[in-house]
């Protein structure tokens, strides 16, 4: 049998080893000190002449001598990629061609022009080493000069007018082809790490509910009955949401860091959508809120009212979005305050300024939200008092037609309540930083937010007349699930002054099923 005692040795050697390396030098960059280094209180004197090194300068190295930390000694500068190779828009290192004439040098300012100044060789240590962060973006100054830079003698990134883009250690630099091989820096995302698993959790929410909306469209999208003006909006909602999940999915998940042209498109995409969604929401509301407050009866021609109504909408809906994104854009171009330009900035894929969000994105959103908030209480009292009307006239069509329409305003108020409070948090938060004391509240709040594909999937598949529909279009041979006779009454409103008429058989209204 082995003796333990041979290995004693070893172990003895890789303790101090292991102790050693939990105490590494700043980048883990360090060259061994001279052979005469010596110690006077804790300071290391070494080289000829000497130099004094503080004890964050220098690392003792098991067995006996020191290493200097070369990043404490002088000025440090990460590269992306090893010598003689370059970065590519993927991320990934590849070798330089050795036809090209290509010198990485390290420069001290650059501008949309250009490199305008460069440190000499030597005068700032170039060290390769991989950058590992949870994300990453490119600034590249030649598309936009707010992306201006300079590199301190310490090794800081600042922006033009001196304020702290990062510290040393938090970017890396390197030369890409696809800009003239220009040198560039890759910025490590300032996310806190115990927010990377909030994070995480919200992108899992929109991933998960991009099948459920694609689901909820393409039972739409199949079952004509339920394409009538409510359905052919709720369908047109339901688009501009799989868009901007979509967007925040790619975004979120795409790559170490964006192309900055792909950064703008998907921020002024991730606009339009946004602003869609919630304009077809508002339409919705609208168009509850009329049904209740004219209260006439239905025409004969239904399907035709329904199309113009849906026209009407549908210049609204799309028609704002557009102009709101043409204004948006001639603001970027033509804007002479720098305030309210919408300067998206490539970290985030937004707008750089608070002034700029509000503006273009969280104002127009606002107003949309607080206008459907007043709908839907004037909805309510309104259902109220029609509600003791009904009572008086008890076994009438009124009750029945009543009950109807308060299932469609329960099925609007859901919708509601699942995006607006989503969307009142996330602008309130917008308008007063700080404002969330509870934090886990606020999370929690964007975790339901983000699940919206599937609130919306529930509230509107998730019906007996729906999945009635459903049944009969893909399976018609089997009845799963029973036929209610309420489910597929269609009357019309009474109120006093107006009869009761059955509805044209073209004319198919929500189901009070929920």
């Amino acid at each position: 049998m082995c003796s333990p005692l041979p290995w004693l040795p070893v172990l003895l050697v890789l303790l101090p080893a292991a102790a050693f390396a939990d105490e590494r030098c700043p980048l883990n960059v360090s060259r061994p000190a001279p052979e005469n280094a010596y110690l006077v209180d804790d300071v290391l004197w070494a080289g000829e002449p000497k130099k004094k090194y503080r004890p964050a300068a220098y690392r003792p190295v098991p067995g006996g001598g020191y290493v200097l930390c070369t990043c404490q000694a002088e000025a440090c500068l990460r590269k992306c990629c090893p010598q003689n190779w370059t970065y590519d828009m993927k991320g990934k290192c590849s070798a330089l061609n050795a036809s090209l004439d290509v010198k990485f040098e390290v420069p001290e300012f650059v501008n949309e022009t250009g490199t305008v100044d460069a440190y000499e060789t030597g005068q700032i240590h170039v060290f390769y080493e991989k950058l590992r962060c949870y994300k990453k973006y490119l600034m590249v100054p030649s598309l936009n000069k707010t992306n201006n830079f300079r590199i301190t003698i310490a090794g800081w990134l600042l922006n033009e007018v001196g304020d702290i883009i990062a510290a040393p250690g938090q970017f890396c630099m390197d030369s890409f082809p696809k800009f003239n091989f220009q040198t560039l820096p890759v910025i490590c995302y300032p996310v806190l790490e115990n927010k990377a698993i909030d994070l995480d959790m919200i992108h899992i929410g929109n991933i998960l509910s991009l099948p459920f909306l694609f689901s909820t469209f393409l039972v739409y999208a199949l079952i004509r009955d339920l394409r009538n003006l409510h359905g052919k909006s709720l369908m047109c909602h339901i688009a501009t949401l799989f868009v901007d999940k979509t967007i925040k999915t790619i975004r979120d998940l795409g790559g170490e860091y964006f192309y900055p042209k792909w950064c703008i498109f998907s921020a002024y995409a991730y606009q339009s959508s946004s602003l869609a969604s919630v304009f077809w929401l508002n339409v919705m509301c609208f168009d509850l809120w009329r049904t209740f407050s004219t209260f006439r009866p239905l025409r004969r021609n239904v399907q035709e009212h329904e199309a113009k109504k849906f026209i009407i909408y549908s210049i609204y809906a799309w028609g704002s979005t557009a102009l709101i994104r043409i204004f948006t854009f001639g603001m970027e171009k033509y804007s002479p305050f720098d305030a309210i330009r919408p300067d998206i900035d490539i970290r985030t894929c937004w707008n750089r300024s608070f002034s700029a969000a509000m503006l273009y994105f969280n104002g127009p959103i606002s107003i949309l939200l607080f206008s459907n908030l007043l709908m839907f209480i004037h909805t309510a009292i309104i259902i109220v008092k029609h509600m003791r009307y009904a009572r008086v006239l008890s076994g009438s069509e009124s009750q029945k037609n009543m009950d109807h329409e308060k299932g469609r305003f329960m099925m609007y108020l859901k919708l509601f309540i699942v995006m607006g409070v989503g969307w009142s948090t996330k602008i309130t938060l917008a308008w007063v930083p700080g404002l969330c004391v509870f934090p886990s509240v606020c999370y929690v709040i964007s975790i339901v937010n983000s699940l919206y594909g599937v609130w919306i999937f529930l509230i509107v598949v998730c019906k007996k007349r729906v999945l009635n529909l459903l049944n009969k279009k893909l399976c018609p041979r089997f009845q799963f699930f029973k036929t209610s006779t309420a489910s597929t009454r269609i009357t019309n409103i009474t109120t006093p002054g107006t009869s009761s008429n059955t509805a044209n058989k073209d004319a198919v209204e929500m189901s009070t099923n929920c």
